[in-house]
């Protein structure tokens, strides 16, 4: 599991992504993402044909492979049965999937930061790497990594409020997201003993002021920035 969450972390990094969707598990790693800048410049509804493709899809296209090379091309499928573009690019080798959409298919659910803004994407990453790290280390004492799966939701932040927003300099106040990334780890399939040794591993794998806090029986809340670590237990 740590590698799937490496090659998902890795992914977003190159390609600058900030994942709107996020499922982690065994079989590899699944997000979507917002198109490029770049990509939008040119504007088209659907229906589409085979002799007529969105542009969006097309350019993005272009970006992964200029990014991506020289390593083996992924695979892609230019999704416009809709009113819609879209875009899946499967890099194989890596077990992850990326679906490339245009903000109007964005579901309002979902919170996409204001361009420029990378720090709750940052956090995210931030946070994958910590348990990337601490599955490694717990399956070195297990002898295998306990089983987990991932998946990413942007609840409210319960902590946003103007006064929080007032204390930073005016220039900041806008990178203070509404919502926290929260990446929900199933641990439902592990024993007593790996939920225990997994524990242990991640409090290590923590930075210097990060606090852990105990929900229930066998869960936890991890706060890394604007994003966090959450089993909810039992």
């Amino acid at each position: 599991m740590s590698s799937r969450i490496d090659a998902a972390q890795g992914i977003m990094l190159t390609f600058g992504i900030h994942p709107l969707a996020l499922d982690i598990d065994a079989g590899g790693a699944r997000m979507s993402a917002m198109m490029n800048d770049s990509a939008l410049l040119t504007r088209s509804r659907g229906p589409y044909s085979p002799d007529n493709l969105p542009p969006e899809a097309l350019e993005m296209v272009d970006l992964v492979l200029l990014r991506w090379s020289p390593r083996p091309q992924p695979e892609f499928t230019v999704e416009g049965g809709g009113r819609w573009p879209g875009l899946l690019a499967q890099f194989h080798a890596e077990q992850v999937a990326v679906r490339y959409v245009v903000p109007e298919a964005v579901p309002p659910d979902l919170f996409v930061p204001p361009r420029g803004q990378v720090t709750l994407s940052s956090d995210i990453r931030l946070a994958l790497q910590q348990l990337a790290e601490s599955l490694r280390t717990a399956g070195r004492r297990l002898g295998a990594e306990p089983p987990v799966t991932l998946s990413l939701s942007y609840p409210d932040d319960p902590d946003y409020d103007e006064a929080r927003a007032d204390s930073l300099p005016e220039e900041f106040r806008a990178a203070v997201p509404p919502v926290v990334a929260t990446l929900d780890i199933d641990r439902s399939g592990c024993t007593r003993k790996q939920r225990a040794v997994h524990d242990e591993a991640l409090r290590q794998a923590l930075y210097g002021g990060q606090h852990w806090e105990q929900t229930g029986r066998t869960g936890f809340h991890v706060r890394t920035g604007y994003a966090c670590l959450r089993d909810g237990g039992t």
